[in-house]
């Protein structure tokens, strides 16, 4: 159910009779689609950037929601405010110019936009039609803090442009490895200290693994690989072990001698042992500091008039502000009573395994996104890489956490076409195996009628029409939405001659009044010019803001 922002008119109008399109009555709805719970509920969004020539209203009143394990594609022309829509859930607007205005984004019981209205004050500069903003940078800060509760645990993004996403001064390891150690560190450290180098089962994989290795099957060694790592207790033993053993047929004697260097690496000293204690105490306080964060966002009931409530939702305020000043000062007492492991010269020598470690669990997450030569290329920095590679990289990072919701903004566009289907079958096991929600960000309805089960179709700044992805294509509504199907070729209609829509994407300075897609619409009424049209339902699940139809008006 689409909620209608509270502005829009929604007097009667004449009744038209509904578009050639639009005769087929709708189709039944899934019933699995409807019992699955929301995890992400969008709410009346509306983000403005603030330049010299005015007031930018990029999102204007969008709503939606994202359903667990369910893929959501946002479709739209380019200007139309699906990025923007990506940046505002997470909260990565550039501040200045731009700025999240209102709205709501639950996820998980928490309003991610929580305590948005303290943090800026606007006034209008007179005879000019720009605004005049006054930031509070501390509660701006507080607001990123909180966000890193979410950010790549639970929310994870690919963005559109991988070389504005990646930093050019550390390695491709170094950056997959910084998000493997803020996300999974916990488990990856417990690996550490749980290895058993010296167990019986590994001198018998690792003669196995030899054995293999000389044979030359690849999926024998991988198996035997696998075995060496289990053996040991270290995951990432078993892909270092993997790519010595491919080349040991033809030095057997240098293979011999990296593989024990590989499994003695996991031999650790008392010093190593002890750093890797307080590596991950410090990470178990910033999971419980996340947790906190998440509960502050969660924010209390309206209190107005009740004196109880009031008091109950203070004392719970101050409880938590009272824990997270304890977790802070754990976390600068952990980091002061161990502060020589900052020294030059002391942390590289026992940040080694620890590095190791990572280095080659971030070639296993390149292996995952069919990069050839992953060795080389978690060495490597990301001016040495392609586009598209950049891009594989980027959509390890994201997967890397396993994250609830992944936000996928053009995630195959630099791709060719046999990676963009094993990319997509990647996102589609990641959903299937962990139960990962997407929203899927893209202009090929094509990948849309592939992958997604819902779709929204969003035109400056605003969703005129969303429902699923079958209904929507097989019975399309909004004029909008029909004339991007109607540009696309069909196998079924080889002779069809395609239509473009005329006119471009509005100025959102000074957008048109009314429904904004009239001045480019072939159905335009003067009512369309007048009032903006409410959000009406026209089948299970099926929306449209459009005033050629009557259906009900979607309940706030």
């Amino acid at each position: 159910m689409v909620i209608a922002p509270a502005n829009r008119e929604t007097e009667t109008v004449p009744t038209v009779a509904p578009l050639p399109l639009a005769t087929a009555p709708p189709a039944a709805s899934s019933p699995d689609d409807l019992t699955h719970p929301v995890v992400l509920d969008v709410r009346d969004l509306r983000t403005y950037f603030f330049t010299y020539d005015g007031v930018v209203r990029a999102l204007d009143g969008v709503t939606f929601r994202i359903r667990r394990g369910e893929t959501t594609g946002l479709v739209g022309e380019t200007g139309c405010g699906k990025s923007v829509t990506a940046f505002s859930i997470t909260r990565l607007i550039a501040d200045p110019p731009g700025r999240v205005m209102g709205g709501q984004v639950i996820f998980q019981g928490a309003d991610l936009l929580w305590g948005l209205d303290r943090e800026a004050k606007y006034k209008a500069i007179k005879n000019t039609g720009r605004v005049k903003v006054s930031r509070s940078f501390r509660r701006i800060k507080a607001a990123g803090e909180r966000m890193s509760a979410i950010r790549g645990r639970s929310i994870s993004t690919i963005f559109q442009e991988p070389t504005q996403a990646m930093n050019p001064v550390f390695s491709i390891s170094d950056q997959l490895g910084e998000v493997l150690l803020l996300h999974r560190g916990t488990r990856v450290i417990d690996e550490m200290l749980h290895a058993n180098p010296d167990a019986p089962g590994v001198q018998p994989a690792f003669d196995e693994l030899l054995a293999d290795a000389v044979d030359g099957n690849r999926e024998r060694i991988v198996s035997a690989a696998a075995r060496v790592g289990d053996a040991v207790g270290v995951g990432s033993i078993a892909t270092q072990a993997f790519y010595i053993a491919r080349g040991a047929a033809a030095r057997p004697d240098e293979a011999n001698r990296e593989m024990r260097r590989a499994i003695r690496r996991v031999r650790l000293s008392w010093v190593q042992k002890h750093y890797l204690r307080h590596r991950r105490r410090l990470l178990v306080i910033q999971e419980q500091l996340n947790q906190l964060y998440l509960e502050q966002m969660k924010g209390g009931s309206k209190v107005a008039g009740d004196p109880g409530a009031a008091a109950q939702e203070g004392a719970r305020r101050s409880g938590l502000r009272r824990a997270r000043g304890k977790l802070l000062r754990q976390r600068l007492r952990e980091r002061y009573l161990h502060f020589y492991y900052g020294l030059w010269g002391v942390r590289s020598r026992i940040q080694r395994p620890l590095k190791q470690d990572i280095f080659w669990r971030t070639v296993k997450l390149l292996e995952g996104v069919y990069i050839a030569n992953p060795v080389q290329v978690a060495r490597g920095y990301p001016h040495e890489l392609s586009g598209g590679m950049l891009q594989r990289v980027m959509i390890a990072m994201a997967l890397s956490s396993e994250p609830e919701i992944l936000i996928a903004d053009e995630p195959t566009t630099a791709l060719d076409v046999t990676i963009q289907a094993q990319i997509l079958e990647l996102m589609r096991d990641l959903k299937n195996r962990v139960g990962t929600s997407i929203l899927l960000i893209t202009h090929d309805l094509a990948v849309i009628a592939e992958v997604a089960d819902r779709v929204c179709v969003m035109y400056a700044g605003v969703i005129v029409e969303q429902g699923p992805v079958r209904e929507v294509f097989r019975r399309p509504l909004h004029p909008y939405a029909q004339g991007l199907l109607a540009s696309i070729p069909r196998l079924d209609q080889p002779d069809k001659q395609l239509s473009s829509i005329p006119g471009s994407v509005p100025d959102l300075i000074h957008p048109p009044t009314g429904c904004r897609f009239h001045p480019r619409c072939p159905y335009a009424m003067p009512v369309c010019k007048e009032r903006r049209p409410p959000v009406t339902v026209e089948g299970p699940e099926h929306t449209v803001a459009c005033y050629l139809y009557r259906g009900p008006v979607a309940a706030t």
